[in-house]
């Protein structure tokens, strides 16, 4: 379990490792804010490809096996970011790294759930969302320190010897059994990753040049529904890559779209650094600490928050989730940012992203849609909060880019007012349960 643990920490760790590093790497290529976002988009879109097409390849051909090549993925990753002398080999580097993470994530906590009993099941993956808030903490602080006395660069180079021990103590166990299930479809994946980089990047470059890329972006859709629709049909050995039949009607997508809400809110946390940097006049290492009221909240109150969806229905969560993200948006947005109102925020970050996360969001998903479609939902919840957290960078940089860090944050605020308003159309679980026992 510890192996699992220490695999799912070195990514988890790099989500959060690199928000200090945010204006070095900028200042270091020559880019402006709108391609330093890229930092995290590019890893983003090929994690969310890969995690769906990882978990099954794990399934077929054995989860240790795939969760080597995944750490073996973002160690190389891992590498060519640290060494690139500028922007696109970095971006390259980022896009191997999210590759490999998503190999890693869905095996490694597969693995290291099935090792416990039905019965605890809950318990285990209670341990792996401990681990990701332990990395929310420790990661802005060793980013910090990292990138002020070390440059940015040593950031990614901490990667290499994690991966190395990993893989050493990852031989010691045993490999895992393969098991005939069906694929999704890869070509359906990459189509589905291609045209969503295609789009976002025609919003980064703009002008002319950027409306280009809508051909490819448009012409990679349709390719990718096409695909879908014919394996949806049973046309081909390949299962859907994302089977929407789990999300069909209204409430349904609105749950999805306000799972890509949730994720851009969460995005919002790799430009606080540089907030910080900017407008309270704190060094690398001071901006990593920054953070820490936001990542110690979250981590104090996500316990909370999973009690509370029991008591109150995860409705009524998600929404005080969303709440605090308005109220901490506004916060930062407002002109004349001070340290006390800068920590407040941070708090309420904290607390709109325990009450959101995991627990509340997954449990709508169970109970809007029919058992046997279960982990199709929970997938689908997965990758809409990913394609959030992947255009969540792109869509605030330009924000910030229009109207500053006002606009940023004011961005935030208005996103986080339009996912209340989409989780209104879904059910009130408690009172639908309540309702059905009587």
């Amino acid at each position: 379990m510890a192996v699992y643990l220490f695999a799912v920490f070195i990514g988890a760790l790099d989500t959060s490792i690199i928000g200090p590093a945010f204006p070095l790497i900028a200042q270091d290529f020559g880019v402006s804010l709108t391609w330093d976002a890229w930092t995290v988009t590019a890893y983003t879109i090929a994690y969310a490809a890969a995690t769906v097409l990882a978990g099954a390849l794990g399934d077929r051909r054995g989860r240790l096996r795939v969760l080597a090549w995944g750490l073996g993925l973002f160690g190389l990753g891992s590498l060519v970011t640290a060494s690139a002398g500028s922007l696109w080999p970095f971006l390259f580097g980022r896009a191997v790294q999210g590759a490999g993470a998503g190999a890693m994530f869905p095996n490694a906590q597969a693995e290291g759930v099935a090792l416990f009993p039905p019965e605890r099941r809950g318990t285990a993956l209670g341990v792996f969302g401990a681990v990701f808030g332990l990395a929310a903490i420790v990661g802005p602080n060793v980013g910090g320190a990292l990138a002020q006395y070390f440059g940015w660069p040593a950031v990614f180079y901490l990667n290499v010897p994690l991966v190395a021990l990993a893989l050493l103590l990852a031989r010691r166990l045993r490999p895992s059994p393969a098991r005939r299930v069906p694929m999704p479809d890869v070509w359906g994946g990459l189509a589905f990753a291609g045209a969503l980089a295609a789009l976002l990047l025609s919003l980064s470059i703009g002008g002319p040049r950027g409306a280009l890329l809508l051909v490819p972006a448009a012409a990679l859709g349709l390719w990718f529904y096409a695909r879908e629709r014919r394996a949806l049909a049973g046309q081909g050995e390949a299962e859907p890559f994302l089977d929407a039949r789990a999300v069909a009607g209204a409430a349904g997508l609105a749950l999805v779209a306000g799972a890509a809400v949730v994720g851009l809110d969460m995005s919002a946390a790799v430009f606080v650094p540089t907030l910080a940097q900017k407008e309270l006049g704190l060094s690398v290492l001071g901006s990593g600490v920054a953070v820490m009221p936001a990542a110690v909240t979250g981590a104090l109150l996500a316990g909370l928050g999973g009690v509370l969806v029991d008591r109150i229905g995860p409705k009524r969560v998600v929404s005080i989730g969303l709440v605090a993200a308005v109220l901490g948006g506004v916060l930062l947005a407002w002109p004349g940012l001070g340290l006390t109102r800068f920590i407040v925020a941070m708090a309420l970050f904290g607390l709109g992203t325990a009450f959101t996360m995991g627990a509340p969001l997954n449990r709508l998903a169970l109970f809007l849609h029919a058992e046997e479609r279960s982990a199709q939902a929970l997938s689908l919840i997965a990758v809409f909060r990913t394609i959030g957290l992947a255009a969540g960078p792109v869509l605030l940089a330009l924000a910030e880019r229009a109207y500053g860090f006002t606009g940023l944050f004011g961005a935030v605020a208005l996103a986080s007012a339009l996912g209340i308003a989409l989780f209104a159309w879904a059910p009130d679980v408690r009172a639908q349960r309540v309702a059905s026992s009587g």
